[in-house]
């Protein structure tokens, strides 16, 4: 998001109305947002493979050295940015699980940098387990999207394949999965969430293909709703420095009275001299010129 720094310039622009100055650093601000990288971060429990779901979406294999770490014995408490070469100026980030780093979900979310992400990867290989509950109503909490993954599909329909030769059919199945994760969202009241089915493995079966076209649909609107928020925080802004500015020259219209020599009685009996008058009008002009004030556009 845009800086306190750069806020308060704006800010500042519009207390003195220089509005010259206040539109250059808006424009400024709105080409720093344009540069700025979008974050997406993919989490997941262990195991659930989010380093190879990472992998998969940078389309390169595990051997290659800019692959997520996969299998590693050593627990990484730290997150992992990756750039996404699909599109521009975009970033990877594979986060350590909320059980691995065995924190207070608070101080997870501040040690993972939550609000820097401008959307979440949620991952799954199993059941909706508690920890995945608790993530996605931090992120909905946050007014931030994010989509569901549920990793390693093949395994389940190899397994079920072998375990009920049989009665195997592949399309129940994969419904049957996905039909459990819309009931836990819905418990939740996040029955609007994008749900996949996925391996990471074999990129052509199952939804990944549907995730990353819509992934790399939605990547511009999101840029656009980072202009949005922008856009609403400085009316808020605008609107409190303009009242300010309204104010003090409120007072000062009254004090330019007063030096003409005028009883604050006066001022409402209408005994003003022509060059009382003369030196008023001057004044008001000028302080309407503060506002970018016309006749035209006062009528």
């Amino acid at each position: 998001m845009v800086s306190q720094e750069a806020i308060t310039l704006i800010q500042s622009h519009l207390e003195k109305g220089d509005l010259q100055k206040a539109v250059s650093a808006i424009s400024d601000a709105l080409r720093d947002i344009d540069n700025a990288p979008l974050n997406i971060a993919v989490i997941g429990e262990s195991g659930a493979g989010t380093s190879s779901f990472i992998s998969a979406l940078l389309g390169i294999g595990q051997d290659d050295e800019n692959a997520a770490h996969t299998g590693s014995l050593e627990i990484n408490l730290e997150r992992t940015k990756y750039e996404y070469k699909k599109f521009p100026n975009v970033m990877l980030w594979d986060l350590p699980s909320l059980g691995t780093t065995q924190l207070p979900l608070h101080e997870y979310l501040q040690k993972m940098k939550f609000g820097e992400y401008d959307f979440f990867i949620v991952i799954s290989a199993t059941c909706f387990k508690e920890n995945d509950l608790h993530l996605t109503m931090a992120i909905r909490k946050m007014k931030k999207h994010f989509y569901f993954v549920r990793t390693k599909v093949d395994l389940d329909l190899k397994n079920l394949r072998k375990l009920k030769p049989s009665t195997f059919n592949k399309d129940e199945v994969l419904q049957r999965i996905r039909n459990y994760y819309v009931t836990q969202l819905e418990k939740a009241n996040m029955g609007d969430t994008n749900i996949f089915l996925v391996s990471s493995l074999e990129l052509s079966d199952f939804d990944f293909q549907r995730l990353e076209t819509m992934l790399l649909r939605e990547l511009p609107i999101h840029k656009h709703q980072k202009h949005h928020i922008f856009m609403q925080y400085l009316s808020t802004v605008a609107e409190v420095a303009i009242d300010e500015r309204r104010d003090s020259l409120r007072k000062k219209v009254f004090l330019e009275a007063l030096k003409a020599g005028t009883s604050a009685s006066s001022l409402f009996m209408g005994s003003f001299s022509d060059n009382d008058m003369e030196k008023l009008e001057e004044s008001l002009s000028f302080y309407r010129s503060h506002f970018s004030l016309d006749d035209a556009s006062l009528e």
